[in-house]
């Protein structure tokens, strides 16, 4: 764990932890407590989570793009949060919930995809790491627009 902060070791934990979180969302019926209670603890993890990439600054040096991916992140899910908290629902409340959470989880997958590749292939220089950033990013978010395009909710029924 060498070059690991607390900032950095909180935000890897619970990163993961909401990897494994959005994915049980994902691969599981949108209804009911189990959902909310595995929604919140998915929302609190990445909310700490992404807080804590906001005190991570080894890569550059000081703010970076990466950080501006936390505070998308940040704006996914309070995005995704504001239609289901409301006390008068809209019509298309769902749907908002939806699209917004689940580019939450999108983001989430491209940051540990590239993550794991920046960390794992001999990369040259920092050109080559931010073209590979780039790339898996544009990668990961394709697939993930296809699959939230394909598994969109119904616009009326539980969630």
């Amino acid at each position: 764990m060498s070059g690991f902060t607390l900032p950095g070791a909180i935000h890897t934990g619970l990163a993961a932890a909401g990897i494994v979180l959005g994915m049980v969302q994902f691969l599981t019926r949108k209804h009911g407590s189990r959902h909310r209670a595995i929604g919140y603890a998915f929302i609190y993890a990445l909310l700490i989570a992404d807080c804590a990439a906001l005190l991570v600054f080894q890569f550059t040096g000081g703010f970076n793009i990466l950080h501006c991916g936390a505070l998308t992140s940040l704006a996914c899910m309070a995005a995704g949060m504001w239609p289901v908290l409301r006390s008068s629902r809209r019509p298309d409340w769902r749907e908002k919930h939806y699209y917004w959470i689940s580019w939450s989880y999108v983001g989430l997958m491209a940051a540990a995809a590239t993550e794991l590749v920046v960390r794992t292939l001999p990369l040259a220089n920092a050109v080559q790491a931010w073209l590979v950033t780039f790339s898996v990013t544009l990668a990961v978010t394709l697939v993930g627009r296809a699959l939230i395009l394909r598994h969109r909710p119904a616009a009326t029924g539980p969630v």
